[in-house]
């Protein structure tokens, strides 16, 4: 898989998507059992082009690599890569990739009578409460996250 390398920063590495970037994998019908084991489920159906499932707006859309520990309970490690949209107006509740005060950070949002939180997925660290005094902006919604299984 080739991924073009942006830029580093603190706490994030940045990369472009590009189609070329993903390859066309085997996709199984029937998905896999998680009880006893069926050989009649055992053959290709299609390929899966991961672009097309990642990637809904290309152009607006780009990888960040995460560091540290602060949403390990959405899941989210040290090393998993997060997809990226910029396109999407994010939601009460959704991921995204913010940037306070010139630092990037992944948080979940929660606005809570008419006031904005950027929350933690770990309870120890502090929800951070966005106010006028700060340089605040939204680079993205997070759509999906890729980690290693082991």
């Amino acid at each position: 898989m080739k991924i073009k390398y942006l830029k580093h920063t603190n706490y994030f590495d940045f990369y472009s998507v590009d189609k070329t970037a993903f390859e066309k994998i085997p996709l199984f019908e029937g998905g896999v059992s998680a009880g006893f084991p069926s050989a009649a489920d055992d053959y290709m159906d299609m390929d899966l082009d991961l672009h097309d499932h990642l990637v809904q707006n290309p152009s607006s859309t780009f990888c960040v690599k995460a560091i540290g520990e602060s949403m390990k309970d959405a899941g989210i490690q040290t090393g998993d890569v997060m997809i990226v949209d910029r396109s999407l107006e994010p939601k009460n509740r959704s991921i995204v990739l913010a940037v306070i005060d010139g630092d990037f950070t992944v948080k979940r949002v929660n606005v809570n009578d008419n006031e904005l939180y950027l929350m933690p997925e770990n309870d120890t660290f502090t929800p951070i409460k966005i106010t006028e005094e700060m340089d605040f902006q939204i680079w993205g919604v997070v759509t999906f996250i890729i980690h290693k299984a082991v």
